[in-house]
């Protein structure tokens, strides 16, 4: 018995190495779409990254992606403070402050961006290692994940980039 608990164990942990890499490679290309000042660009962008990335996700925890219930709980998701999408009108209206509006707006959206990403993919995997699935998701859990892994998104992206140097890039 001892060795199964084991095998799954290192099951586990070997998933969560390879969401994290997951994770991270997300969050790097949503905050590369948030350096774009494009708004409603940036929400289409960021939004199929996302569902980029929680595919990948669900295929490593062999959860059968379902696109559709994936969207319909980003769109839930965004009512407790999805902030890609919520903040493309304050990102707009930001644009016309005199002087400070657009370089404001440019350095701000790629951190906003990565923390989202970083957000939405411990959500799912704090769900998929429950053995969640798409069908029947519990959006009270899943909301209040986001916002638990938003809060902490900050600190783990500052992390992150001080350790960058380290990330192996292919081909470079």
């Amino acid at each position: 018995m001892m060795s199964i608990i084991n095998e799954n164990e290192t099951r586990v942990t070997a998933a969560s190495a390879e969401a994290e890499r997951i994770i991270r490679s997300s969050v790097y290309t949503a905050m590369g779409i948030g350096i774009v000042p494009i708004p409603f660009f940036n929400v289409a962008a960021v939004t199929a990254s996302s569902l980029v990335m929680i595919r990948r996700l669900s295929e490593l925890y062999g959860v059968e992606f379902k696109e559709g219930i994936a969207k319909k709980i980003l769109t839930s998701v965004a009512g407790a403070g999805f902030g890609v999408l919520a903040s493309a009108p304050v990102e707009s209206a930001m644009r016309f402050v005199p002087v400070i509006g657009l370089p404001l707006t440019i350095a701000t959206k790629p951190v906003l961006n990565g923390m989202t990403t970083y957000a939405i993919g411990r959500m799912f995997v704090t769900h998929f290692e429950r053995g969640g699935s798409f069908v029947g998701a519990n959006m009270d859990e899943m909301k209040s994940d986001f916002s638990s892994a938003f809060k902490n998104s900050r600190e783990w992206l500052g992390d992150t980039i001080k350790g960058s140097e380290k990330v192996e890039i292919a081909g470079v």
